[in-house]
């Protein structure tokens, strides 16, 4: 079967690139192509290079009929960027709110996300894969408790709200030592003092999830976006990294509060699920069940099975048609 994906962005770090790299591995006996509507960057390149990729700021029936794919995901792909795709069996996998090109099915990477899009039929959570473990470590036999934080390396990713938490936080929790993937250099000094200086700043890539092996938590907060479904959040629970995270939005259903993570609604709940992470007994026991919980929800097994179930209940509706 020869599966034909659509990315509005071509960069690996940020956007949907991430999930269809993990498309092609969930259903990697099958042959791929993937189409990004902005120029993909090397890193992207790279990462895909075990599949064809195109580069087309809009695709026309051409390029579908020369690719002739038997599947067609449109990872969030708006009405302006694609035509001629009607007599395809398309999926439009929408990762967020907006205008999107129409299509045989409509999926939603969350719940949360179903209930904002009408159009959405079947729910089906993105794959994501154990970050590779380049350095060997064991965050159980260490005393130093880090606590990290990976995200799109975007001012509008790293509001400057974030600096009353961090100054409070490490202001509370000196034993704690902070990190920050992506971090755009205007935010560093003023993050920096707000840290108390004991914070570090980490390049950006796909490399950098390894360190979701390294930290006992991972902390999200942005007072203004609501985030449909945590890649993040799946990816340091899939490392046994506890989620310490904002009770909105896709969030809601990834985590049980204060099992596999927590979700913090103010300061004051960030505060309680960094003190009771202080404890060791509790923290081995929340990094085992996020592990239990993400490899039965978002591996990429749990993806292959759900993608599957999906293909045959459209097969079962096309017969009964």
């Amino acid at each position: 079967m020869h599966i034909l994906q659509v990315c509005n962005v071509g960069n690996i770090c940020g956007g949907t690139a991430a999930c269809a790299w993990s498309v092609t591995h969930a259903l990697a006996d099958h042959q791929h192509t993937v189409v990004f509507l902005t120029r993909p960057t090397t890193e992207t390149m790279q990462a895909f290079k075990h599949c064809q990729t195109i580069h087309k700021a809009m695709i026309d029936d051409s390029v579908l009929k020369k690719n002739a794919p038997d599947i067609l995901i449109l990872h969030n792909t708006t009405s302006n960027k694609i035509q001629g795709h009607g007599g395809f069996y398309s999926i439009q996998y929408h990762h967020s709110v907006g205008d999107r090109a129409s299509a045989t099915k409509h999926v939603a990477c969350s719940k949360w996300l179903m209930k904002q899009t009408p159009q959405v039929q079947n729910l089906l959570y993105q794959p994501i894969p154990r970050p590779c473990n380049e350095i060997q470590f064991n965050r159980e036999l260490s005393d130093e408790l880090i606590i990290g934080r990976l995200c799109t390396p975007i001012l509008k990713k790293w509001p400057q709200a974030l600096l009353p938490l961090y100054e409070r936080l490490a202001g509370k929790f000196p034993e704690v030592s902070w990190e920050f993937v992506g971090t755009p250099e205007k935010l560093k000094a003023a993050l920096l003092a707000a840290c108390q200086g004991r914070c570090e700043f980490l390049s950006a890539g796909m490399d950098a999830r390894h360190h979701f092996w390294r930290w006992q938590a991972m902390l999200y907060h942005h007072p203004t976006i609501t985030e449909s479904f945590g890649r993040t959040v799946a990816e340091a629970m899939r490392a046994g990294c506890i989620p310490i995270v904002d009770s909105r939005g896709g969030f809601l259903e990834q985590i049980t509060h204060s099992e596999s993570g927590f979700l913090c609604e103010n300061i004051e709940t960030f505060e309680a699920a960094i003190q009771a992470i202080l404890d060791r007994n509790q923290r081995r026991k929340m990094s085992q069940q996020a592990i239990a919980v993400s490899n039965e929800r978002f591996s990429l097994e749990a993806f292959y099975n759900q993608f599957r179930q999906l293909l045959i209940e459209e097969s079962t509706l096309l017969v009964q048609g």
